[in-house]
């Protein structure tokens, strides 16, 4: 009888720890994670009646750099266009990442901005502005706020139409305290560079059109036909975000981090600040091969021979397209 009463006892503990066990089990599986860096941060402290008005807005801070250089390259221009000091507000571990990601890449731009540490404070009224993320909206109606604070209620604001004549000020805000291209080819009188850009990764898995493989060889190809190279030397280097992609289509290229060896085809595999850089320095054109990237776009806005090639994004048949 003690026998089994133990037994028994054994049995019914094992029973209560595998149901414990399936319990924790569909409680992780089916708790939503809590996003850390979502957390808002209190209140910003501001100061009101100042000497100066100010011009802030809601920020995509999760997204890229891409999307953080357009953000702030407009605001800054609609700043100039209304005569206001653009503000940065840390709303988060995000907008914190961001403002890291931008002193790093573009200090002369951020530098424009007053950083205030916080959230916007709920006492700031909000101002209906850029309701579509890659239209531009007319500001004119915001000249009329006498708002000391100006927040607008945007993101993305993927236009050059909110930085008009700005180029030489936005690439002059680029960091160049270090620059490390590796073996990738330098342009100049005997040397031309022609600039590929290409982007899979998340862009695939979200639906967006992203590079495909068959365009990006024929548009190389097409390239080079069309650019009637009159230098000896002529040299395609290819940057994106998925190394086995460029790598799969051009397998005779060699690696930006490899040992110096002069031939036709080159991956970058630098830093975005580098290769913003290497742009701006050897870029004698710049083909963009998936048209809803920023950071391709800014990579050829940037570029030496400010001459881009690009697939029409009339073309993209994505879910963007299929939402408008």
């Amino acid at each position: 009888m003690q026998k089994i009463n133990n037994y028994c006892w054994t049995f019914i503990k094992f029973l209560i720890a595998w149901a414990t066990c399936v319990v924790i089990i569909f409680c992780c599986w089916t708790h939503k994670k809590t996003d850390l860096l979502a957390i808002p941060y209190p209140p910003a402290l501001i100061n009101f009646n100042t000497s100066s008005q100010y011009l802030s807005s809601n920020l995509a801070s999760p997204c890229q750099l891409g999307n953080h250089i357009f953000e702030l390259a407009s605001l800054y221009g609609l700043s100039k266009h209304l005569n206001r000091t653009p503000a940065f507000f840390i709303e988060s571990g995000y907008h914190k990442n961001m403002l890291d990601s931008i002193r790093s890449t573009m200090p002369g731009l951020i530098g424009k901005y007053a950083i205030f540490d916080g959230s916007v404070p709920t006492s700031l009224k909000e101002t209906k502005f850029q309701k579509v993320c890659c239209v531009y909206e007319n500001p004119w109606n915001l000249k009329r706020s006498q708002h000391e604070y100006l927040h607008l209620t945007g993101k993305f604001y993927q236009s050059w139409k909110y930085f008009p004549n700005m180029r030489e000020e936005l690439i002059s805000f680029l960091n160049t305290s270090v620059q490390n291209f590796g073996i990738l080819p330098i342009s100049n009188n005997n040397t031309h560079v022609s600039c590929v850009h290409s982007r899979r990764g998340d862009f695939v898995e979200m639906n967006f059109y992203a590079t495909d493989p068959k365009f990006m060889k024929n548009a190389v190809k097409f390239l080079k036909e069309k650019e009637n190279y009159s230098k000896k030397n002529q040299k395609i280097v290819l940057f994106g975000d998925d190394f086995k992609f460029m790598r799969n289509l051009f397998s005779e290229a060699k690696v930006s981090t490899d040992a110096h060896e002069s031939v036709e085809y080159y991956i970058s595999q630098n830093s975005a600040i580098d290769d913003f850089l290497y742009s701006a320095y050897n870029c004698d054109e710049v083909l963009i091969t998936a048209p809803r990237s920023t950071f391709g776009w800014w990579l050829g806005y940037f570029s030496k021979g400010d001459k881009v090639y690009y697939l029409d994004i009339k073309h993209a048949r994505d879910r963007v397209t299929m939402e408008r």
